[in-house]
Parts: C-alpha cells; structure tokens; sequence
C-alpha cells in the first residue's frame, strides 16, 4: 500500500506540472488565472510570450472592448443563417475584469498565457460560460475563445460533458473601430487542435485608434455592431467636416472588412459542401449496406 501511495502522489504531482494553473482572481464566479501556453510547446523555434507584461485597466478594455462574437445553439440552421455578432464582454464584465486581467498580466511568465471563465450575465445560474485566453507576443495580442454564454451548448442526449470539438460555429469580429491584424506566418501561433477561434490585435494600433475622439459616446450594448454591410455605398461628396485621409482610411478598412467577410463566406460554403459530400457518402454506404442484408431467391425445385 505504501508503494501505491507514493506512486499515486507522484502521477498526481506530474500531473500538476503538465498542466499547471494559478488563480489570480475567483469571485462571483469569475476567474482569471494563468496557464501553460500549448501555443509555445507546439512550436520548433520556442517563441515565447512578451510576459510579464504591463497594461493599465484603461488599455486592456480598450483593447478588448472591440472584440465581437457571432455563433450559433446547437443548429446545422446556424451555418447558412446571418451571423449577429455581440460583444465578447458586456460593459459590466469588462469594468469588473479589467483590474484581474492588468494583475494576471503582471504576473504571467514567458511560458504562461491568462485565462478567462466567465458566467453568463444578467441571470441567477446557468452552466453557460464565456471562456478563453489571452497572451501578448511581439506586437500583438492573441485572444481565443472556446466557448461563449450567448450560444447554448448542443444537446448531448444523455447529460454527456460538451465536446471540446463543438465550437458552436463561433467566429471573432473586430468592430470599425479597430482593425484585426494580419499576423505574418512566422509570427502567427500554432494554435492547439480545437483552439480554431481567435482573432489577433495589434496593440499599438488598437490603442492609437481608440485614442481618436469619437463625436458621441452611447451605450456600446444598446447600439449596433460597427460592421460594414458586405457591398457599402460611399457618397460621391465627401460630407462637410471629413477629409479625403479620413475617407482614404474608411474606404481601406471596408475594403479590408469585406475581404474578411468573402473568406469567411467561402469557409462556410466549402464547409457545406464537405457536410453534403459526407451526407451523400453515408447515403451509398446505407444503399450497399442494404443489398447485402437481402436473402437472394432460390430458384424453385424442378
């Protein structure tokens, strides 16, 4: 027993050193904390995170603030219908974080990446959560997400865990008031397997935009994401007050939305086709599967 014990504690203590995990905050059913980045050991050249790292609580929600999600519950329906992007965090959850997230920054080694749990808002309980991780590394801020309170977890049949693969059609947006980067190939992370929805901000041009004044400010919950429509009318006149940089400047980030959006439409159409490929597969198996179980007819006796 004395052997089993010892053996017991230490593939528990290996355990705890492949995936270590340290709260920094855990109230009200948030937490914030830090994590091994797979993101470094899946790599050949060992890049590391630009951590510890120091942001203010004003930078981090200005940099988080223009993070939209679109997804949809459980539904094949969701993949041929418009996504509706909402905020990754609302106001509230940003305001409560943002003080969590500047220490776990603070904290995080080169090797560890914040992770976030959130629970869904404005309700008493439900097991629908908003979680990710954020890191920073070189110019750049790389948030993925894996799940998201707004879209319920597809029905398992049987109170089974929800699958780590299912990411409810998710996909990241950035609002017109920022732009997402384009992270060279050498620089972009190699995510985990089912790590598929991220979205990478540059940090300095993030903050620099968002330092612009704006000419009003209203609630960003009740407003409308600041999404291009997929084919924008431009006014041939240039509007009183607006010089051709600032419409130089719109019409590249509409050019550079609706690209986006065309790749992310092409994704979801060939994701159509593979789904129908696989429906017609299964479709001759079953025909097959069919003429085989027939008992062939003997002739009759002579």
């Amino acid at each position: 027993m004395a052997c089993a014990l010892i053996l017991s504690i230490e593939v528990l203590s290996g355990c705890s050193l492949l995936n270590p995990e340290r709260l920094v905050y855990d109230q009200q059913g948030i937490r914030i904390g830090l994590e091994a980045d797979p993101t470094i050991a899946r790599s050949g050249n060992q890049p590391v995170n630009d951590h510890p790292a120091i942001l203010t609580s004003e930078e981090i929600q200005s940099l988080l603030h223009v993070i939209f999600v679109s997804g949809w519950s459980g539904t094949i329906l969701g993949m041929v219908e418009t996504p509706r992007p909402v905020p990754l965090f609302t106001e509230r959850q940003l305001s409560t974080i943002s003080s969590a997230l500047v220490a776990a920054f603070r904290e995080a080694k080169p090797t560890e990446r914040v992770f976030f749990s959130l629970p869904k808002p404005d309700v008493s309980y439900s097991e629908d959560r908003t979680a990710g991780a954020l890191f920073l590394r070189g110019r750049y801020l790389h948030v993925v997400v894996t799940d998201h309170s707004a879209f319920l977890t597809a029905d398992t049949a049987g109170g089974d865990l929800r699958d780590v693969r299912d990411t409810k059609g998710m996909n990241l947006w950035v609002s017109n008031e920022a732009q997402a980067a384009t992270v060279p190939d050498l620089e972009e992370p190699r995510w985990a397997p089912f790590e598929t929805v991220h979205v990478s901000l540059n940090v300095k041009d993030t903050l620099a935009r968002q330092a612009k004044p704006f000419p009003a400010r209203i609630n960003r919950e009740a407003r409308a994401p600041l999404f291009p429509p997929p084919a924008p009318l431009l006014p041939k006149t240039a509007p009183a007050g607006v010089s051709s940089e600032d419409l130089q400047l719109q019409i590249r980030e509409l050019t550079s939305s609706n690209l986006e959006l065309r790749s992310r439409l092409e994704e979801q159409t060939k994701r159509m086709e593979q789904l129908n490929q696989q429906m017609e597969q299964l479709r001759l198996e079953l025909d097959a599967a069919r003429s085989k179980k027939q008992p062939s007819r003997k002739s009759p006796a002579q």
